[in-house]
């Protein structure tokens, strides 16, 4: 197959272009649990990735670190002191690798002959310390650390356009978005679905997912279910949403799927919050995004598509959330977007409440805790 973008790249900044010309909500905050973390934040357009403490306020932790010229990655993992994100077929398909502490990048470079085209999607480590990625272009599954001179080929003929890798066990489940890549319209080709392979890469199974449930570009696993995020479709002309979105359940053991549970909107990311909480944000018109709390235990919305969490910035006003995630005292961190001016990284109650709020650097398209 053709190299090509991140279908959520694809229909959310030609979007945003287009559009450019039992919970825990109320709780009052208490002392931060263990002490400040640092969360770390990724600048695609800005082409950094730096380091904010989360306390009581926010403050930058140390200068942001340069990911390099050509760099365009959307999506970041942390582990062990290690970072990874990718870089799109646009710039050279390679993983980047950044130690935290020695303030160091590195990249590899994926194997021929499908190289310059494999594309990658998001990586993920496990826990040995192995990031794993998929190829969007080359329908590939790959396995790197720091320091190989190439990414290592595990796995060939992979579904259609791999979003993602979510290591469990002795396990890999790459979320297949299903799209047409080849004939260029990314749009869905049917319902996405999530291909089982074991670790030394051989195929196990295919969890096809509910009908409806198009383009999943990100996942996580919580206690044996994996939730993914479906972000939905959209106009092909317009590029506006088609508001089909869904989270989608999957029983890992049983490697069956329950029903999809609306967004009412298109999906744009999927956080694990450090509470427990995940956090999904969502947009219906590519113009303002809500933020939505989902409870894994329970299996449903805490905050949901008809009652989102409105995060509020200093002035009083709404904040369009393109990432969030919490703190484990429930406290929300909400990251923007935005294509002409810097983002901002808002520090809130659980309910929404301002509490502080810093710049976040240019092009802010994901965060991940250290």
């Amino acid at each position: 197959m053709n190299g090509s973008p991140s279908s959520r790249r694809v229909w959310l900044f030609a979007g945003l272009a287009f559009a450019a010309s039992g919970g825990c909500g109320g709780q009052t905050t208490e002392p931060v649990a263990d002490g400040p973390r640092d969360l770390w934040i990724l600048n695609s357009t800005g082409q950094t990735l730096t380091a904010f403490s989360v306390g009581q306020s926010l403050s930058v932790a140390g200068a942001p670190l340069d990911l390099g010229a050509g760099f365009d990655g959307d999506a970041l993992d942390v582990a062990a002191g290690l970072a990874v994100t990718t870089v799109s077929s646009f710039g050279g398909s390679r993983v980047v690798f950044v130690d935290l502490e020695a303030r160091a990048v590195s990249s590899s470079p994926f194997p021929a002959p499908e190289g310059d085209l494999a594309n990658p999607s998001a990586a993920s480590f496990d826990d040995l310390g192995n990031a794993w990625v998929g190829g969007r272009g080359s329908d590939a599954v790959y396995r790197v650390r720091p320091g190989d001179s190439s990414a290592e080929l595990m796995a060939s003929d992979v579904g259609t356009f791999i979003e993602a890798i979510v290591p469990v066990g002795d396990r890999l489940y790459a979320v297949d978005a299903n799209i047409d890549d080849e004939g260029g319209s990314y749009l869905p080709r049917g319902p996405g679905r999530v291909v089982v392979l074991s670790r030394s890469g051989l195929a196990e199974s295919v969890i096809d997912l509910p009908a409806g449930a198009f383009n999943p570009t990100d996942a996580v696993e919580v206690k044996g279910t994996l939730i993914v995020l479906a972000a939905g479709s959209f106009d092909p002309v317009t590029f506006l949403p088609a508001n089909d979105g869904a989270l989608v359940l999957v029983d890992l053991p049983a490697g069956a799927t329950h029903s999809p549970l609306a967004l009412e909107a298109n999906g744009i990311s999927l956080e694990e919050g450090d509470d427990g909480w995940i956090y999904v944000t969502t947009t219906s018109d590519f113009e303002t995004t809500s933020l939505l709390r989902f409870d894994p235990g329970e299996g449903n919305f805490d905050r949901g598509p008809s009652d989102p969490i409105i995060v509020r910035g200093k002035d009083g006003a709404p904040v369009d959330c393109w990432s969030a995630t919490a703190a484990i005292d429930g406290r929300i961190v909400c990251a923007t977007f935005s294509f002409a001016e810097a983002g901002r990284l808002v520090l809130a109650e659980p309910d929404g409440t301002f509490i502080h709020e810093v710049p976040s650097g240019f092009g802010t398209t994901d965060v991940a805790w250290q």
